[in-house]
C-alpha cells in the first residue's frame, strides 16, 4: 500500500494541531515526522532543531519497532526518554508506522499530562493526515 505525500493543506492543519501544545506546561517542541526522518510539521522556536529531532526520532521509532518485534510484543506505540533536564516522547501516529510524533518537554512538565496530551495529539494528527 503506497501513501500519498502529505500536501500543503494537511501539513498546515497538522501544524495547527501541534500548536495545542502551547496549553501543555513545559513543552518546548513538538515535531510530526515521516518514517524516513523528514519533518512534516512542527511546533518549535528553532526550525533547525526540529529538523534534527525528526531525523533522530525516526531512528528511535525504528529501534522501538525492532525491539518490540524481537521481544514478541505488539506493534511499537511509544518510547519515552527521561533525563534530569526533561523528557522526550516519541509516539506513532496512525496505522502502519508511516509517521511519528516527537515531543520535548522540560523538567517541570508532568509526565502523565505530557503522555495524555501526546496521545490525544497523535489521534488528532492521524485524523488530519488521513492515516
Amino acid at each position: 500500500m503506497t501513501r500519498k505525500p502529505a500536501g500543503r493543506v494537511p501539513r498546515e492543519l497538522a501544524r495547527k494541531v501541534l500548536e495545542t501544545y502551547r496549553e501543555v506546561g513545559g513543552v518546548q517542541c513538538a515535531v510530526l515526522f515521516s518514517a524516513d526522518g523528514f519533518e512534516l510539521a512542527s511546533y518549535a522556536t528553532d526550525a533547525a532543531a526540529s529538523a534534527r529531532l525528526a531525523a533522530i526520532g525516526s531512528s528511535l521509532a525504528a529501534l522501538g519497532g525492532a525491539i518490540s518485534a524481537e521481544a514478541g510484543l505488539a506493534e511499537f506505540d511509544r518510547a519515552t526518554i527521561e533525563s534530569r533536564d526533561g523528557t522526550v516522547t516519541i509516539m506513532r501516529v496512525g496505522a502502519g508506522g508511516a509517521m511519528s510524533l516527537a515531543v520535548v518537554a522540560g523538567r517541570k512538565a508532568v509526565l502523565g499530562q505530557l503522555l495524555w496530551a501526546t496521545q490525544r495529539c497523535s489521534q488528532a494528527l492521524a485524523a488530519v493526515m488521513n492515516t
